[in-house]
């Protein structure tokens, strides 16, 4: 072993080393890593189930188009999608579902009349006493759907079916 002394290499006075090193370190780190990455694994996969089931229950996945107006805060209470027969004619697929809000009636159809009532959507009848909107797309007007809002106690049930 040698060192530099700032003008040339001198022997450092040192013996070789002396003893074993420790030869089973490695496993430790080695085991070490795997189980941080484990963890890291097991955490990242929990998050993510939490995402998508948070983003399931608040309607992310429904079968209605993505510029449908969804109301804050409802959750999906069931979806039944079909396609083929029982669409409206020139139709092929009926979404249908169900969702929960914990405001009122009222509240609820304020926000489906003015939302339904611009952009692509337009209300084609509107019955405050049983609830009932009827709504079509204005690009292509045979998409038309129901839209039934119901109280029950304390919230308000809002049942949707649509044929595109």
């Amino acid at each position: 072993m040698w060192r530099w002394d700032g003008a040339r290499w001198v022997p450092s006075g040192g013996g070789a080393a002396t003893g074993r090193p420790n030869s089973r370190r490695w496993i430790w780190w080695l085991a070490g890593g795997c189980a941080l990455l484990l963890v890291l694994g097991v955490a990242g996969a929990a998050i993510g189930i939490g995402a998508l089931v948070n983003s399931f229950q608040h309607g992310g996945f429904a079968c209605l188009p993505s510029d449908f107006p969804q109301y804050p805060g409802a959750s999906v209470a069931s979806e039944n999608t079909t396609i083929g027969s029982g669409a409206a004619p020139g139709d092929n697929k009926v979404c249908r579902m169900t969702l929960e809000s914990n405001d009122d009636v009222s509240t609820v159809t304020a926000f489906y009349s003015s939302k339904l009532g611009s952009g692509d959507w337009a209300i084609t009848s509107n019955d405050p006493a049983s609830g009932e909107v009827r709504f079509h797309r204005v690009s292509r007007p045979a998409t038309v759907g129901t839209l039934d809002l119901l109280a029950r106690g304390q919230h308000t049930e809002i049942q949707l079916e649509l044929d595109s």
